[in-house]
């Protein structure tokens, strides 16, 4: 039953380039990075972040250009805004990462707005500032996108199935996931935490709510079926 969410898993590709980013020679030591792409290598870079940025803003730059990176048109102007705001304003990595660790530890609106205050963001988006708490804390937290918001939306009647936490349909009433949306992500959360012990029984293999996440992410943009969990 399983074997589809291997599948998804072991596709999984997001290759990224860090040292593409156009401002890297300003940030000696970091920008160097050149990931495949795979779940191992996403790991690497998730063990870099969370090393890193409880001292180094810049870990926190280098996860914003991370996850814009599939947008050509906005991941360096987005990159950049971040990283002027941050300068103009002295924002330090122990303010933004205590920021993260308490969303982790308790997912609620006011924390994220918190966030998205120190990274700038004017916008109640959801997709940038909730990629730091997921690279933190794979465990317990997948990042959230379009990409899985459009596959809950379409699967989320059936992935019900055998389920004490339930997926609810994203709002997705702007050209990005926003704040409205933020009651579908606590769901969400709640139901890859679910599927993490599901798979991790069913496989015998550690499944971490960021894999489920990951798997969702592959079999949305490959158009392929994940079998509904027993």
């Amino acid at each position: 039953m399983p074997v589809t969410w291997i599948g998804a898993l072991n596709n999984y590709a997001y290759p990224v380039n860090l040292r593409n980013y156009e401002r890297a020679q300003e940030f000696p030591g970091f920008f160097e990075m050149a990931i495949n792409g795979d779940r191992r290598s996403t790991i690497e870079f998730e063990t870099h972040y969370t090393e890193n940025a409880p001292r180094y803003m810049t870990a926190f730059f280098e996860v914003v250009f991370w996850k814009l990176y599939s947008q050509k048109g906005r991941r360096q102007t987005g990159t950049n805004r971040i990283v002027d705001y941050v300068r103009r304003n002295g924002i330090t990595s122990k303010q933004l990462w205590n920021a993260v660790v308490q969303f982790v530890a308790s997912q609620n609106i006011t924390t994220l707005r918190d966030i998205r205050n120190l990274m700038g963001l004017k916008s109640d988006v959801l997709a940038v500032p909730l990629t730091f708490p997921s690279l933190s804390n794979p465990e317990l937290i997948p990042m959230i996108d379009k990409q899985v918001a459009i596959w809950v939306n379409t699967n989320f009647v059936v992935h019900n199935r055998n389920r004490v936490n339930q997926l609810i349909p994203f709002a997705m009433n702007y050209t990005s996931l926003r704040e409205n949306d933020f009651p579908a992500y606590l769901h969400w959360v709640a139901w890859c935490q679910e599927s993490a012990k599901k798979l991790t029984d069913l496989t015998e293999s550690r499944w971490r709510a960021r894999d489920v996440e990951m798997a969702v992410f592959t079999a949305q943009r490959n158009e392929s079926i994940l079998n509904v969990l027993p």
